[in-house]
């Protein structure tokens, strides 16, 4: 009787023991985590190759911490915040449009974590319009627009390189252009929004009408034109000037137009859902965003100008000295709205 209990209960221990190593010793369960003690989730709709950077570069910080990067779409990161709330799996938004986190905070007020502790002087006047009303974000990043162009594309149809907004209305570019909607991508408003602001509301509808004659094809992606026209699917790409420029380095026959007009650009913000700062390391992790990680992101690959003292840019043959359109409702997303309801290609 007692070999029989003896028995009964190192099964029993056995069973145990099994249990809690498949659960893991730091409490995880077996569904997919890694085996960390601590979670961290972020939501972005950062490109490919910048949440890569940001993804090893926080792993290297913080080894005993799961980061856990989602990437999205402009309009995608938007919804999924307004539909989850506090309660969601979001810890950290980066990437997310400026205009689309004042219509969240419009919304939700308290949804973000207040950063006022945190040191907005770092920032270039240029890009802090709304640190009057709140410091419930902070500025990542300004993507500039501009124009890539498959040269040799043009040149096997006998047809000039155009050097100017107005360039792209010619005839003879039909068919031969692609950019992003701005229904669905933050670089398609700033496109629509730069000429609204510089040729005035009549006139620049105008122009995205003539527009309309030559476009190929509308994408959802900010990224998807230039890639065309790296492809040769397309001929003229309005795209990311960062990405633009990139593309241009690495593959012969490729030009990127910096209009003389100036750039249309858009603003990307960061910032920590209410409620969460105080999980694990997720406050810490932001902190590293907003005091070091950052920096070194933007001149790698977004080097537009939005700190005071902006570190210098990483890609080769950046343009330097060029124009911005003073954006017109920059941070104002009725305005974004309005537009937007004009908006019928």
């Amino acid at each position: 009787m007692r070999k029989k209990t003896y028995l009964f209960a190192l099964v029993l221990l056995c069973c145990l023991f099994v249990v809690m190593t498949g659960c893991g010793a730091n409490g995880n369960n077996s569904e997919g985590h890694s085996g960390k003690g601590d979670r961290v989730v972020i939501y972005t709709a950062a490109e490919d190759e910048r949440i890569a950077y940001i993804q090893e570069e926080l792993d290297k910080k913080f080894p005993d911490t799961e980061i856990v990067i989602q990437s999205l779409g402009t309009g995608q990161l938007l919804s999924k915040l307004q539909a989850e709330g506090k309660s969601g799996d979001c810890d950290i938004f980066y990437d997310l449009e400026v205009v689309n986190a004042e219509i969240i905070l419009n919304a939700s007020p308290d949804l973000f974590v207040d950063l006022k502790d945190y040191d907005f002087s770092i920032y270039d006047a240029s890009v802090t319009g709304y640190t009057s009303n709140h410091h419930k974000y902070a500025v990542n990043g300004k993507t500039a627009g501009a124009f890539l162009v498959n040269t040799k594309m043009l040149k096997d149809k006998g047809l000039s390189v155009p050097k100017t907004y107005e360039d792209m209305l010619k005839p003879e570019y039909k068919g031969l252009i692609s950019m992003p909607s701005p229904k669905s991508s933050g670089t398609g408003y700033s496109y629509y929004n730069g000429m609204i602001t510089v040729l005035g509301d009549e006139a620049g509808m105008r122009y995205f009408e003539e527009l309309n004659l030559n476009i190929k094809e509308y994408t959802t992606s900010g990224s998807a034109p230039a890639k065309a026209a790296v492809r040769g699917d397309v001929a003229i790409a309005y795209g990311l000037l960062w990405q633009c420029v990139n593309y241009a380095n690495d593959n012969d026959g490729l030009e990127v137009i910096v209009p003389d007009k100036g750039l249309a650009f858009d603003l990307f913000t960061m910032g920590m859902i209410s409620g969460h700062e105080t999980k694990g390391s997720v406050k810490e992790v932001f902190t590293y965003l907003f005091n070091d990680l950052n920096k070194p992101q933007c001149a790698k690959f977004n080097p537009d100008k939005i700190y005071k003292d902006m570190p210098a840019a990483e890609i080769k043959n950046y343009p330097t000295g060029y124009s911005e359109i003073s954006m017109k409702g920059l941070f104002d997303f009725q305005y974004k709205q309005e537009l937007l309801d004009k908006w019928s290609y």
